[in-house]
């Protein structure tokens, strides 16, 4: 419904005189004889300030394993828009992979925000309890955006109009809130497929802004997620028209086709679907989404290499009665929590260091296979140099690359049906590689395939040493296997371990370490076995 009146004279970007104003709106058109579109929500349902009180008590309650802060402000009122993160150490930015679970992109759906606010009190409370739930704080860093539209939010909660949907950006700068001008869709500003996706009128609810990241609320995500990116981010929204209780993934693309990591972004989507149950206890459905859309999930994905996702909770309503709420809450949980348990794979991960100086480097990690022009280059990170890549059962080729240094490939990359495979990659200033022997120290240049089964080769370069030995150790320093041999007059060389132990046995599958012992000095490198 179309809320402007005059005489409530809304002429302020201030909070209070603008709920004071609402008041008047309401008044205004009871006097007129109009119904308006709904009342204030049940108190089951939170509000801005409940949502920061309750936040605020989280974070003093657990301390160790919570870190409160705000993200930024909302683009009209500057009211606050705060983030938590749950994990061990939780002042550390750890090498741990990232799970992002954010609510309210579009004000009337106000259930995700419900979902996150559940999910955070049982993360925390029955930390140290259940072990599941210890693993993942121990082991991942879980984050929360729980109301990223504040300013729509009081919209609905205030009893304005409960089905509105964007911010309330004052898009004709009169400032007077017109629900029927003002707004923007904070899930069509993201800066991929910006222009061809929403709408550009200001009067469409999923306008979508003068510009890519024209809101401060779809810049708080971009942000966040450029400086953790995420393994996986998951979307809460509640569709008030169309068809929900699914799992939205990307993506689809006309002309050109599905993502280039379809098999395993489908796959991850179908995990997610399959946890999640609606109230008659069928399970949610895997849809792909359309690339031509500057959402949220495809922004993720396409820039930053993060599978964002988009969880449909519910079909066809948006606000449920509040006795539903808290069975709506337990059961997309369960199913969302399907994410943190997938962080352990089937996937890849690793560090890339510069071979020089042993530093972390920022560098492309491409997974030739599931590799296109369409998406951004997928970067480690640069505090570690980690890089996170989920897969599904297969062999890949790896590539490793950056400015300046040579790149360094990793071919018939085995990955199993669980577990993450690591993966490391040592690049070298380029001009300083094999041909230019005499400024080498003594290296092992690659183990390759790795992980591997059958067998793996150790290349390596060992400048002045007549004798060469590659020993393989197990993570307990047992020694396990050992090879001699020499290396060439440029000081290059190789060496194979086939698997087997110093009694020619098969090793177990596991992680090993491989170490080039020379006269001139050692390196070492880790090596995966899998039978």
């Amino acid at each position: 419904m179309n809320l402007h009146c005059a005489a409530a004279g809304i002429k302020t970007r201030s909070i209070a005189a603008r709920r004071a104003a609402g008041v008047l709106v309401l008044a205004c058109l009871l006097v007129a004889g109009i119904a308006p579109n709904a009342s204030a929500l049940h108190e089951r349902y939170h509000t801005h300030a409940e949502v920061g009180a309750e936040l605020a008590a989280v974070a003093a309650a657990y301390p160790e394993i919570t870190r409160l802060g705000t993200l930024g402000y909302s683009t009209t009122d500057g009211q606050p828009i705060w983030g938590l993160k749950i994990s061990d150490n939780v002042d550390v930015d750890e090498d741990e992979p990232v799970v992002l679970f954010d609510g309210l992109h579009h004000a009337e759906e106000v259930v995700g925000l419900e979902v996150c606010m559940w999910m955070i009190d049982e993360l925390t409370s029955n930390y140290g309890v259940v072990d599941s739930i210890t693993q993942w704080v121990d082991d991942i860093e879980i984050w929360f955006i729980p109301l990223l539209n504040p300013d729509g939010h009081w919209v609905v909660t205030s009893g304005l109009d409960t089905t509105y949907r964007k911010n309330i950006h004052d898009n004709n700068g009169n400032g007077t809130l017109e629900l029927d001008l003002d707004g923007v869709d904070p899930n069509y500003n993201y800066d991929f497929n910006w222009a061809v996706g929403g709408s550009g009128e200001w009067t469409s609810p999923y306008y979508r802004g003068t510009a890519p990241f024209s809101e401060n609320e779809s810049q708080i995500v971009r942000d966040l997620c450029m400086a953790e990116k995420p393994v996986f981010s998951l979307n809460y929204h509640s569709p008030l028209v169309s068809m929900g209780d699914c799992i939205y993934y990307p993506w689809y693309w006309p002309t050109i086709g599905f993502c280039p990591d379809y098999d395993v972004v489908y796959s991850i989507a179908l995990g997610l679907a399959g946890k999640t149950t609606k109230l008659d206890d069928t399970s949610y459905t895997a849809i792909y989404g359309y690339a031509t859309a500057g959402k949220a999930r495809n922004w993720q994905y396409g820039v930053l290499g993060t599978i964002g996702l988009t969880m449909e909770i519910m079909s066809q309503m948006c606000i449920p009665p509040a006795a539903d709420v808290d069975e709506y809450c337990e059961r997309v949980s369960l199913g969302s929590y399907y994410l943190l348990d997938r962080v352990y794979g089937p996937g890849l991960t690793g560090h890339v260091t510069d071979g020089t100086t042993g530093s972390p480097l920022v560098a492309e990690v491409k997974v030739i296979e599931n590799s296109s022009d369409e998406i951004e280059a997928r970067l480690t990170d640069a505090a570690y140099g980690r890089y996170w890549r989920m897969l599904v059962e297969g062999t890949y080729t790896v590539e490793f690359s950056r400015a300046g240094y040579d790149t360094q490939t990793f071919y018939d990359v085995a990955i199993g049906a669980t577990g993450l495979a690591e993966l490391d990659a040592v690049l070298w200033p380029t001009g300083t590689g094999v041909p230019d022997m005499e400024t080498r120290a003594v290296r092992i240049r690659s183990v390759s395939p790795n992980p591997f089964h059958g067998s793996t080769t150790v290349s390596f370069v060992a400048p002045g040493s007549d004798a060469v030995t590659v020993e393989i150790y197990s993570v307990s320093g047992r020694l396990i296997s050992r090879m001699s041999t020499s290396a060439s007059s440029t000081g290059e060389g190789e060496s194979v371990w086939t698997g087997r132990d110093l009694g020619g046995r098969l090793a177990p599958s596991g992680v090993y370490f491989v170490r080039l012992v020379t006269e001139a000095g050692t390196d070492q490198q880790k090596v995966v076995f899998i039978r």
